[in-house]
């Protein structure tokens, strides 16, 4: 082995000045992905039977407003209610049940957004896009009820009523909830959906308020499939990203159910979405990897906020605030 000369110099010591050359960290610019503020839905109780099969669903009115409250109390914003017959413990589409568990929940936490399903299947014809919305707003003496409604995909038809979303009935029902201060959330359950949106509904001009909340239903029912892994990962990534560059002027929700809820949830945060629904309304096992069904509901809104601030997302609970992201106007009188 050659010796080494007594004048050749050895390097020995990490500097600074070394260090900055061979690793500048503190160079390294901001990456503005998780640079958005969050908002949360509650999705509760949802369609999905309870009792010993899932007692997490609250039956009873005032269970069913509770769990919505401690969710807002935790760090959601908006909420999305299904009512159940308390009798029953079947949900319903009845909106002036919904508008009692609704101002249940108002009395307790002041103000909150609401994101209805407020359409009505007609079996063998056309989706009915106004009459519940209408009723909800009557109910509200204004759109309290239903700030937001669910537009489902053009084309889209429903699989117990053979109710169908066309493109007629779906531009008469925008433009007529925009008219009466409700705002269309759509919802996107393939990869084709939001181009329907666009054709029929965007690129025409026929909806007004910007920007067009654009939710990527995975996981769940007739929705994008994520049940294989890596590759629900690389779904909620090509839906997302695919909506971004189809509809500039959008903002982006995921609505994920199914096992991998969770790790969908996770996904949508660390992408720099601007919404997350959470919830045991399309969820029933808490971890995808694990026969653990979700205990209590609003334990989920709980997880969902400590994961965003844990990856330094601020969570919106301010509902003016989210209202303005989201484009939405209050036109109702709250106590």
């Amino acid at each position: 082995m050659a010796k080494r000369s007594s004048t050749t110099k050895v390097f020995t010591e990490m500097t600074q000045d070394v260090v900055s050359y061979m690793f500048p960290v503190e160079k390294e610019p901001k990456i503005p992905t998780m640079d958005r503020p969050l908002i949360i839905e509650s999705a509760c109780p949802g369609w999905q039977t309870g009792g010993k099969r899932f007692p997490a669903v609250p039956i009873k009115i005032k269970d069913q407003v509770r769990e919505q409250v401690e969710s807002v109390r935790a760090g959601a914003v908006i909420v999305h209610v299904h009512p159940r017959d308390p009798k029953t413990g079947n949900a319903l589409m009845k909106h002036d049940l919904l508008a009692e568990i609704l101002e249940g929940i108002f009395a307790e936490v002041g103000d909150c957004i609401t994101t209805t399903h407020s359409w009505f299947a007609v079996p063998d014809s056309d989706i009915d896009f106004i009459s519940g919305t209408q009723e909800l707003l009557d109910l509200g003496g204004g759109n309290k009820y239903v700030q937001g409604t669910l537009v489902v995909p053009i084309g889209y038809r429903t699989r117990e009523h053979a109710s169908f979303a066309s493109a007629d009935a779906t531009i008469t029902g925008v433009k007529w909830c925009e008219a009466h201060g409700v705002k269309p959330v759509y919802q996107n359950f393939d990869t084709y959906s939001h181009l329907g949106f666009k054709r029929f509904l965007f690129d025409p001009k026929v909806v007004k308020w910007k920007p067009h909340i654009m939710n990527v239903q995975i996981g769940k029912h007739e929705a994008h499939a994520v049940n294989r892994d890596p590759w629900s990962y690389l779904q909620l990534m090509t839906s997302v990203n695919m909506i971004k560059e189809n509809i500039p002027e959008s903002i982006i929700g995921v609505y994920p159910g199914g096992r991998n809820w969770l790790p969908m949830v996770t996904m949508g945060i660390l992408m720099g979405v601007d919404i997350v629904r959470v919830g045991i309304e399309d969820c029933y096992w808490m971890y995808p990897h694990k026969d653990e069904i979700i205990k209590k509901h609003s334990d989920v809104v709980k997880m969902t906020v400590d994961l965003a601030l844990m990856h330094g997302r601020r969570v919106i609970t301010d509902p003016n605030e989210a209202r303005k992201i989201l484009g939405m106007k209050l036109t109702s009188k709250l106590r």
